[in-house]
């Protein structure tokens, strides 16, 4: 099994990596949350363009193809910015379900539109709760063991509280119809929830690893009694530590994203497997980004915070450590 990525994988993540540099900084996503908006509309336009929104979805409708283990490394970049967009729920999860059970239903123009970015899609599988769910075109819901896809405007909308500003978050209240059933099956609907998962886990390990790397630059300059704080012991043990986790996760998400791919026996534990140790990986940077921090890690002027509130947000969403602990005991007992 060769988890080696091939030459253009890794030159779209580092095109797309230097477009977020440019176009999703922190003073970009301050301003946004000062004006309660949840979107860099030119961000994602920007996206569009360069193939990342429509990336999921058939050359035949203008999409890139892609699967799984192709986008894995584009989540890690988008998490290593914390992106705004909602190109996880579009893009990794609507796009590819509907190109793959809902073409009939839906239609060549409305998935085009899908595909180019040009209507949005975000998803509420598994949850009554919605991200960005105000500022996009159509909702993809379940209701038990059916998914639907229904027009925001047939939808009532509750904004909620959320710990992470650079999001929000909706409920959502629906009747399910029939002329939106797009399937009914349990197993098309845990299909669908692996990639989102899988996504979920690649972008914990992006923001895990930016929080790691401002913590060592952070405590190579910050000094006390004379000398910087990252010469002390206990702090490169916490960095080591926090290393291991990211280190020891990364190839297990692969492995979760090979797994979809190519559709293997054991797809379901290897992403259970890959968000459980995704989420641990977060949570680790997070405790150790703010204990070497200090008392400037609290501060919402500190960009650190940030990341820190995705990271426990994205590391509890789509199954937090203790679930996916629990879906591979489960799986192994079998």
């Amino acid at each position: 099994m060769d988890f080696r990525f091939e030459e253009t994988q890794t030159l779209f993540a580092e095109t797309v990596r230097e477009m977020l540099s440019r176009e999703c900084t922190a003073s970009e996503l301050r301003s946004m949350i000062d004006e309660g908006k949840g979107s860099l509309p030119e961000l994602w336009k920007n996206l569009a363009e360069i193939g990342v929104i429509g990336m999921t979805g058939s050359e035949r409708v203008g999409g890139l193809g892609m699967t799984d283990i192709d986008f894995v490394l584009i989540m890690e970049e988008l998490g290593s910015v914390i992106c705004p967009e909602i190109v996880l729920e579009h893009t990794a999860v609507a796009v590819p379900f509907l190109e793959k059970y809902g073409r009939q239903k839906v239609g060549d123009t409305l998935m085009s539109d899908f595909v180019s970015g040009e209507k949005k899609i975000s998803t509420g599988l598994g949850t009554s709760y919605v991200l960005e769910a105000d500022s996009v075109d159509y909702l993809l819901l379940q209701n038990m063991d059916e998914i639907h896809l229904l027009p925001t405007e047939k939808t009532d909308l509750t904004q909620q509280k959320s710990i992470d500003g650079t999001r929000r978050l909706f409920k959502v209240d629906w009747e399910p119809l029939e002329e939106t059933q797009i399937t009914k099956s349990e197993s098309i609907l845990e299909e669908t929830t692996l990639s989102g998962t899988t996504a979920a886990a690649a972008q914990c390990i992006g923001i895990a690893k930016h929080l790691l790397n401002e913590t060592i630059e952070y405590v190579k300059e910050r000094e006390q009694f004379g000398k910087p704080v990252g010469v002390n012991q206990a702090v490169k043990h916490h960095l080591a530590d926090t290393g291991k986790a990211i280190e020891f996760a990364r190839p297990m998400v692969y492995r979760g994203a090979w797994a979809i791919s190519n559709d293997d026996d054991q797809k379901a534990s290897a992403v259970a497997m890959a968000k459980f140790l995704a989420s641990k990986a977060v949570d680790h940077a997070c405790k150790t980004s703010l204990q070497c921090h200090g008392a400037i890690a609290y501060t919402m002027e500190y960009d650190l915070q940030l990341w820190m509130k995705r990271g426990w947000a994205l590391s509890a969403s789509w199954g937090n450590a203790t679930v996916q602990r629990e879906r591979v005991a489960e799986r192994l007992s079998v």
